[in-house]
């Protein structure tokens, strides 16, 4: 793993983890949309830094990034070779010096509002609280709208998450909840695990974090026609082992 830093202030209010892998130009856009959200937080007085993980990306990826403007300001830039999301995401987390940490993919978009209320939502919810956008867009290959789950709302249901992953990856939390809770690696090809997102959302319910909404913010999810997720089904994958379903935690919460 090799890291180019240019920052050390333990001082960060927020940690804007960005993981690449083949995005191409697409990181482009990417960067664009979270260069709005980063530009509209620091103006309400919170500060922030980038830590880019680059997993294997490809010459075009690489490229775009080192050209991006934004590649000027405050980055640490980490290249691993994991091909996996879920490491890639814990090399990021060990680097970052923020307060509270988002958690972003490098083909998404975000409403401009999503740090700056995120920072805030935090501060009302409490330390327990994993926050998602209210709501999601896809985009692509396939378009279609949504909103999230309030873990505290009449919609939320703790067997649900058997079959179904109530939120996507985009996340925000204090950096001791990616902490205490990193991510699993799941290299579906050679385990037949996959999904390592939904697995986090439900390790992390086990150690009773609560994931809540943003009112008022909205992710843009990429939709491809071939992608990790895609091609985890293809496999019939499934999740690892959560302690959310072991018998014993179920019981005791009924």
């Amino acid at each position: 793993m090799k890291t180019t830093q240019s920052n050390n202030d333990n001082n960060i209010d927020v940690t804007l983890l960005v993981t690449f892998h083949n995005e191409g130009v697409l990181a482009h856009s990417t960067l664009n949309s979270i260069e709005r959200c980063r530009e509209y937080a620091e103006k309400a007085d919170i500060s922030t830094e980038y830590v880019w993980v680059l997993d294997s990306v490809d010459e075009e990826t690489l490229a775009t990034l080192l050209a991006h403007p934004a590649n000027l300001a405050t980055v640490k830039m980490i290249h691993v070779d994991f091909l996996d999301s879920g490491a890639a995401r814990n090399a990021g987390i060990a680097a970052a010096c923020g307060k509270a940490i988002a958690i972003m993919d490098g083909d998404d978009y975000f409403s401009t509002n999503w740090i700056e209320r995120a920072w805030h939502s935090l501060k009302e919810y409490g330390t327990q609280a994993i926050l998602h956008p209210e709501m999601f867009i896809s985009f692509g290959a396939e378009f279609a709208y949504g909103w999230h789950v309030d873990q505290l709302s009449r919609y939320y249901d703790k067997h649900g998450l058997l079959m179904n992953n109530y939120w996507t990856s985009w996340t925000f939390a204090l950096r001791s909840v990616y902490e205490r809770c990193p991510y699993v690696t799941t290299r579906t090809a050679k385990t037949g695990f996959g999904y390592e997102d939904w697995h986090w959302n439900c390790e992390t319910i086990a150690a009773e974090f609560q994931h809540r909404l943003v009112p008022g913010t909205i992710g843009f999810y990429r939709k491809k026609k071939v992608s990790r997720a895609s091609f985890e089904t293809s496999m019939g994958a499934i999740i690892p082992p959560s302690r959310l379903f072991n018998k014993n935690y179920l019981r005791s919460t009924e």
